[in-house]
């Protein structure tokens, strides 16, 4: 499964992506990715219409590609107050396979702004959020969404939704299995995968909750009706992990060489005050590939300097300290 999608004639091979993660998918962090290989294309994180406008494209962590990244999808979020059509026109200065509107976030705070999961929710803002997209921007343009609300009522809206997606030329549609309502302690619905993919004729990459490859296999019939699939946090636990998925030979893996690999990129470019946030944030994942991974965060937490958090990191992962067994992660 999932050797290759065709996303408005562009061929992505493998069809593996990595899912836009606030405080994770930064420039350095693909970078990271690239060293391993594996995926199809990576995505931004979710990036502020606004805020874009103000930032320096070939200097911000959001916005900064690298060569070696290969395809790279750059993901929005809007409430449709915004320029559009500044954003869009300042994007055709920065090379991308695709534009990706964020309609999923449940995030009380980015749905007070209307923008995630609001806008979804909000039929004709949808609508006219796209059509003046679709006026200003003629590229290859998709959407990542969740469910709907109500555990009894969604699939109706969805299905509208669905036809709204056709009918504006969009040309995938990333699902994240679960509603709005839910948090990460409830399991993505995979079992939906084959409902949502019969609906429409577009692509349809699943996304929530896969850890492994094994996973997919033991869920065939769930995945299988997917054009694409879409890791997240899993990533940041297992930078490598795209290769397994691919099927690539397995690597040696010096774990205290990847984290300080990511270190090095990080600090390449943020200043230390702003690569401290992201270091932490990395660490807190990366943490979970071990037996004893809460005392390494436990130390790291105590840190007060990007480099402070180096050291407390090295000191652990260069003991070499267990590794947990299990293939899929809790993330609670």
């Amino acid at each position: 499964m999932f050797e290759e999608i065709t996303i408005n004639h562009t061929r992505i091979a493998p069809a593996l992506f990595l899912a836009p993660m606030a405080g994770v998918t930064n420039s350095a962090f693909r970078r990271l990715l690239a060293d391993f290989g594996g995926y199809g294309a990576l995505f931004t994180e979710m990036l502020s219409a606004s805020a874009f406008l103000n930032e320096r494209p070939d200097e911000s962590t959001y916005t900064k590609r690298r060569d070696c990244e290969g395809a790279v999808i750059y993901q929005f979020r809007t409430s449709g107050d915004e320029n559009l059509e500044a954003v869009f026109e300042k994007m055709t200065s920065i090379p991308h396979t695709a534009i990706d509107i964020n309609l999923g976030c449940p995030a009380p705070e980015i749905q007070q702004q209307a923008s995630g999961a609001a806008l979804f929710r909000d039929f004709d803002r949808l609508k006219a959020v796209l059509t003046r997209i679709r006026r200003c921007y003629s590229g290859t343009l998709t959407v990542k969404v969740r469910l709907g609300d109500d555990a009894e009522t969604w699939r109706q809206p969805f299905i509208e939704r669905l036809r709204l997606f056709e009918d504006s030329d969009i040309h995938a549609i990333t699902v994240h299995p679960r509603l709005s309502t839910e948090k990460l302690k409830r399991r993505a619905r995979w079992e939906e995968f084959p409902w949502i993919a019969a609906q429409t004729k577009l692509p349809i990459i699943g996304n929530g909750d896969v850890c492994s490859r094994k996973e997919v296999e033991a869920n065939r019939t769930a995945f299988e009706p997917l054009a694409g699939l879409m890791l997240g946090r899993i990533v940041a636990v297992k930078p490598c992990i795209f290769r397994d998925f691919a099927g690539l030979p397995k690597l040696a893996l010096d774990r205290a060489e990847i984290w300080d690999r990511m270190y090095r990129y990080t600090l390449e470019d943020l200043p230390p005050e702003r690569a401290f946030g992201r270091l932490k944030e990395f660490s807190f994942y990366f943490a979970k590939n071990f037996v004893f991974g809460h005392e390494m965060f436990k130390g790291i937490q105590k840190a007060r300097t990007a480099e402070q958090v180096r050291l407390e990191a090295l000191r652990f992962l260069e003991t070499q300290p267990s590794l947990r067994a299990d293939e899929g992660l809790a993330f609670t």
